[in-house]
């Protein structure tokens, strides 16, 4: 769930012109509604960060670009490169930034629909969504839909460092590396990566700077502990395949099949089958040395999951404030009369 190789190339970087751009095309009609009418402060909050970050993504970008631009590397003739450190902040941001517009999208969309579904005269929508959302058993359910979708963003974002040191074009198998599940504890943890004389860097400069650690950290959540790997399997350390398959099945359950929305349940569906896909994608990049056409697609699966993430989530989302003053007032009418 990362992107490719061809990504750290200077070709393929955002330059800044098409980001200033993004940021007129958004600026504007924003300053319009803003001016224009009475939006909710939230709202305007959330239009002013995306703004800026439109904004900050492209002064990021051209951070990254920067540390391709050395003059060795036109000496040698070499392939610029840039900061797998770097690229992997601008791929956190621009990620950051794309959740946050969908996700403010899917909350107004699905705020309309409910306002007029309360003015249609269904004002107990509101409050039966609301009593839902209460339930033990769909906080839980809530709760690991978020952590599945930070537990994708995490390893979306692991993906620049594989990128970045071209860790993809190491151990093109699956699901072993080198034949093993887990390769030589001394390529994991080599100590030529650390710079410090006491070594206490080499844990987590393995992590961002070699690239078998970075393809192994990629394919799952591990802990370095003393020198040693300990691969976490208890319950609440699972891969981030594994907790998206189960979203659907839990959804299933004796105790959420009747009170969940529809809409959830199709959505932990879809969920579940992009993850497949995108896992799917990731293993034929690797076993095919990573082109560039896979590899981008790989990316995009990426984008696609987090997408359906953010519907799911939206799905279990609590009505506006606005919304539920409106289905309020309704009651209270209806009352009167």
């Amino acid at each position: 769930m990362g992107t490719s190789n061809s990504w750290t190339s200077l070709g393929c970087c955002v330059s800044i012109p098409p980001t200033a751009r993004a940021d007129a095309r958004f600026i504007l009609p924003t300053a319009y509604y803003l001016t224009r009418y009475r939006l909710p402060r939230s709202l305007q909050a959330k239009l002013l960060a995306i703004g800026v970050g439109i904004g900050a993504q492209g002064a990021l970008g051209w951070f990254m670009v920067k540390s391709g631009l050395d003059e060795q590397i036109i000496t040698d003739k070499a392939v610029p490169r840039v900061s797998q450190y770097r690229l992997a902040a601008h791929l956190s941001a621009a990620l950051a930034l794309y959740v946050g517009m969908v996700y403010t999208a899917i909350g107004l969309r699905r705020d309309v629909k409910m306002t007029g579904a309360v003015k249609a005269g269904g004002s107990d929508v509101v409050a039966k969504l609301n009593t839902v959302l209460t339930y033990p058993a769909v906080r839980r359910y809530r709760g690991l839909v978020h952590l599945a979708a930070a537990m994708v963003f995490f390893t979306a974002a692991s993906g620049a460092f594989v990128a970045g040191l071209d860790a993809g074009l190491v151990y093109n198998e699956f699901p072993t590396m080198g034949g093993r599940l887990v390769p030589p504890t001394d390529e994991l943890l080599d100590t030529r990566y650390a710079k410090r004389t006491d070594k206490k860097d080499n844990w987590w400069r393995n992590m961002l700077e070699n690239p078998v650690t970075a393809q192994f950290d990629h394919r799952l959540f591990v802990s370095v502990q003393e020198g040693s790997i300990d691969i976490r399997a208890d319950r609440q350390a699972t891969t981030t395949f594994a907790v998206l398959l189960s979203l659907p099945f839990i959804a299933r359950s004796r105790a959420l099949r009747s009170v969940l929305p529809k809409s959830t349940r199709r959505l932990a569906n879809l969920t579940a089958v992009a993850a497949v896909g995108q896992v799917t994608l990731g293993i034929t990049t690797l076993l095919y040395l990573v082109p560039v056409p896979l590899a981008a697609t790989h990316q995009a699966g990426s984008v696609v999951l987090l997408t359906c993430l953010m519907g799911l989530m939206g799905s279990l989302r609590r009505p506006g404030k606005l919304v539920q003053a409106l289905q309020r007032q309704m009651s209270k009418s209806t009352r009167l009369v």
